[in-house]
């Protein structure tokens, strides 16, 4: 699908094809790299700094002579390897060549770690000290489509207590043009507790088509059941829940449904109003939430009647989570967990938006982070059995 555009982008950024810049750029990288650990490796076989006087130096410098040096993305020319006058022989290159992929999987880690300007891996630091660029790391990204492509195909479980349903959007260059990239993902929580990214996808959250293949993927792949879904109030997206997985409960997204909610509120109103309203879906059961609502229906829906109407929409799917274990709440009344799972690929790539320009790098992007974020478990009743209870006796 063609991206959504949004600017143009400089010059500059249209006078070289992708991959000569980054083949360009890594090149530069490894060079430095390389220079930066021969002159620390001469230092400490010397013991001593240039020019530096010490009682402790052993040896001193002689010049140095030049080399290539054959790398995964080209070769790099004349590289200066340090002399001395007794001898000294760099191990360097010995240990660059045995270690090339650990470096490149070093400067992956960086990347998804958010840490590509600021530090440096267990490889990286012993080679050089230097910080890859933003271009570089993306470069080394794409060593991760076959992994990508294997986990895309996994089999699933065949029932998740729970599954959290969303759409966001991601910054991306195509056709040499800055777009919004949309994603399609969602979550999901087996019976053991574990919790899962099971699947994502490009494509709009208005599109129904979209979200149909996306759950039909889920069910290709081993999915049988869901017991509850937690989403917003996307009508695409619940039509295609309730088309490929018509027997599960839904659980609308309450804080979702407060903000629809004060925003027919005057601002100046809503600090007064948010607790009343927050009331409904923070009681110890169904039957006092009740009472919130008759009581938060009395008393605005002359003052404030559209805010009362919103309220009233939807609202037994954004009451469904007291049906389930109370332990379970605060995990399954928001979409909190898939909505903080988007805020930490953003946190993470958002300086990279330039060096990624189709959907496939997006997706392999979005796969990176996902695969260093630790998504923890929550304790579920025995076996899940408190859970399959509560949906066959309502």
């Amino acid at each position: 699908m063609t991206p959504k555009k949004n600017h143009t982008l400089s010059q500059a950024e249209r006078q070289a094809t992708f991959h000569d810049v980054l083949q360009e750029r890594m090149r530069l990288v490894i060079r430095h790299t390389l220079i930066s650990v021969l002159e620390e490796e001469v230092d400490n076989f010397i013991q001593a700094a240039l020019y530096q006087r010490t009682p402790e130096r052993k040896d001193y410098r002689n010049g140095h002579y030049e080399r290539d040096l054959v790398t995964t993305v080209g070769e790099i020319e004349d590289l200066p390897v340090p002399r001395t006058r007794g001898g000294f022989r760099t191990q360097l290159f010995e240990r660059y060549q045995r270690r090339q992929a650990e470096l490149d999987e070093s400067i992956c880690d960086m990347f998804v770690k958010g840490v590509s300007t600021a530090g440096v891996g267990d490889v990286i630091e012993a080679l050089t000290g230097t910080h890859p660029s933003p271009s570089t790391v993306s470069r080394v990204f794409h060593s991760l489509e076959s992994e990508f492509e294997s986990w895309k195909t996994r089999k699933l479980k065949a029932r998740y207590l729970y599954a959290f349903a969303d759409g966001t959007y991601f910054t991306v260059i195509y056709d040499e043009t800055g777009c919004k990239m949309p994603i399609l993902a969602v979550i999901g929580i087996d019976e053991d507790g574990k919790r899962d990214v099971l699947a994502f996808t490009v494509g709009e959250r208005e599109n129904q088509k979209a979200w149909e293949d996306l759950l039909e993927n889920l069910k290709e792949r081993g999915v049988q059941t869901v017991d509850l879904w937690i989403t917003d109030g996307n009508k695409a997206m619940l039509n295609a829940i309730e088309l490929k997985f018509s027997s599960a409960k839904r659980q609308r997204c309450v804080k979702h449904k407060m903000e629809n909610v004060l925003g027919y509120i005057p601002e100046k109103q809503q600090d007064l109003v948010r607790p009343e309203l927050r009331a409904i879906f923070y009681q110890d059961n169904r039957e006092k939430a009740d009472q919130e609502v008759a009581a938060f229906i009395t008393k605005y829906e002359k003052v404030y009647p559209t805010a009362v109407e919103c309220l009233q929409r939807d609202l037994d799917a954004c009451l469904t989570f007291y049906s389930f274990p109370q332990k379970h709440w605060k995990y399954i009344r928001t979409s909190n967990i898939i909505e903080r799972l988007f805020g930490e690929v953003k946190k993470r790539t958002h300086k990279m938006a330039a060096a990624f320009r189709n959907e496939n790098s997006c997706l392999l992007m979005f796969y990176a982070v996902i695969r260093s974020v630790k998504l923890r478990k929550i304790t579920v009743p025995a076996q899940a059995a408190e859970v399959s209870g509560i949906l066959h006796n309502p």
